[in-house]
């Protein structure tokens, strides 16, 4: 299993790419699933590897006699795309994801342990200004994390 740290400023291109941080692309590999965040503006980005693994946790869903279950399956598969890294390090974002994320050029790139996330820069700024101290404290408590 792989695991992302850290925050990376990267750009869009004309076609929608970013330059992965050459750091991680032995981490990455040849390509990345990119879908959209269940809870916030931004685009979760997952190795082959992690998204088999979420995939077998999706496949424990009763998707048949549940439907919120069913919903959230189809619209978080059905809104990945499986993208190759090319063999400058760039990775391609559809429009539709980057208009989902509002994704303007500067975007970045944040490790979220076994995923990364793709926030445009503006928005990244604005969630870590309005998170409070509490909500972080909260979620050690709540979870048993000892940090």
């Amino acid at each position: 299993m792989t695991f992302f740290v850290g925050e990376f400023d990267r750009q869009l291109d004309d076609n929608g790419r970013f330059i992965l941080p050459s750091k991680l692309r032995k981490d990455v590999g040849e390509a990345v699933y990119i879908t959209r965040s269940p809870s916030d503006k931004c685009l979760h980005l997952y190795t082959v590897e992690g998204w088999e693994e979420i995939l077998e946790k999706l496949r424990q869903l009763p998707t048949a006699t549940d439907r919120n279950a069913a919903a959230f399956v189809r619209m978080f598969c059905g809104r990945a795309s499986l993208v190759k890294v090319d063999k400058q390090g760039r990775i391609a974002v559809t429009q539709k994801l980057i208009d989902y994320a509002e994704m303007k050029r500067d975007v970045v790139l944040v490790g979220a342990n076994t995923r990364m996330e793709l926030w445009d820069s503006e928005k990244w700024e604005n969630y870590q200004n309005e998170l409070s101290d509490d909500i972080v404290l909260d979620g050690i408590e709540k979870y048993g994390l000892i940090i």
